[in-house]
C-alpha cells in the first residue's frame, strides 16, 4: 500500500465581525432611543456602548488568532485570554470614569453592558457561522 501526501486544507475562519456590528448597531439604536426619551443619560449610553463594542473587537481578535490551528490548545489559550482581555478593557473603561465622573449613573451604564454582551452570547450561534 502506497501512501500520498495530502496536503490539509485550511480551516475558514468563522465571520464572528457579524456579533461585533450587531453590538454596535444596537448600541447606536439604544442611543437614538434614550436620546429621544431620556436625554438625560445619553452620555453613559454612548460611552458603554462604545467600550463594549471596542471590548468585543478584542475578544473576536485575539481568540480567532489561531483558529484553525493544528495545536488547539493555542486556540483554547487565544480564547481564555480574549475573554479575560475583554472584561479587563470594559473595567478599566468604566471604573475611571465613576471614579472621575460620580455625576454620571454607574447603574446605567452596567444595564448597557450587560444587555449588549447578553446580546451577543446569545446570538453568536446564530451569526457565526
Amino acid at each position: 500500500m502506497v501512501f500520498e501526501q495530502v496536503r490539509a486544507k485550511p480551516v475558514p475562519r468563522p465571520s464572528a465581525w457579524r456579533l461585533v456590528t450587531l453590538q454596535a448597531v444596537v448600541a447606536l439604536i439604544i442611543g437614538l432611543v434614550v436620546v429621544v426619551m431620556a436625554p438625560g443619560v445619553w452620555l453613559e449610553v454612548v460611552m458603554a456602548g462604545a467600550l463594549c463594542v471596542l471590548a468585543q473587537s478584542y475578544f473576536t481578535w485575539r481568540s480567532l488568532r489561531h483558529f484553525g490551528s493544528r495545536y488547539t490548545a493555542l486556540f483554547v489559550v487565544a480564547t481564555s485570554q480574549g475573554l479575560f482581555g475583554k472584561w479587563i478593557i470594559l473595567a478599566a473603561g468604566l471604573i475611571p470614569v465613576w471614579v472621575t465622573q460620580p455625576d454620571l449613573s454607574a447603574i446605567t451604564m452596567l444595564l448597557v453592558v450587560v444587555v449588549l454582551n447578553t446580546l451577543s452570547a446569545m446570538l453568536a450561534p446564530i451569526l457565526v457561522k
